[in-house]
């Protein structure tokens, strides 16, 4: 019985993931492959000011999707959401 359920909730959270990514390729018009350049951990707690923001938690583990121009770089969060965080709220050990 355990076992469906573990499936139910990897299709419930890869179809989450889905609509994520579409709604980044929407949202940012990013039209190039998505590959983890990078693995960050967020310094501090930072709330989203726009929605194109990430919101992180501190010690919260960010993949590294791609560098922009300026002191940002877009990221990717364990829930599949993206979004803008700024580079000096990051530790890249």
């Amino acid at each position: 019985r355990n076992i469906f359920k573990v499936k139910k909730s990897n299709a419930e959270k890869s179809k989450k993931m889905e609509k994520e990514e579409k709604f980044f390729r929407e949202t940012f018009m990013y039209d190039k492959e998505i590959n983890v350049i990078n693995t960050a951990t967020a310094e501090c707690s930072v709330p989203s000011k726009r929605t194109v923001d990430l919101p992180v938690t501190a010690g919260e583990r960010l993949d590294i999707i791609d560098v922009t121009e300026g002191n940002a770089v877009i990221c990717r969060n364990s829930e599949g959401r993206y979004g803008y965080v700024l580079v000096e709220h990051l530790n890249f050990r």
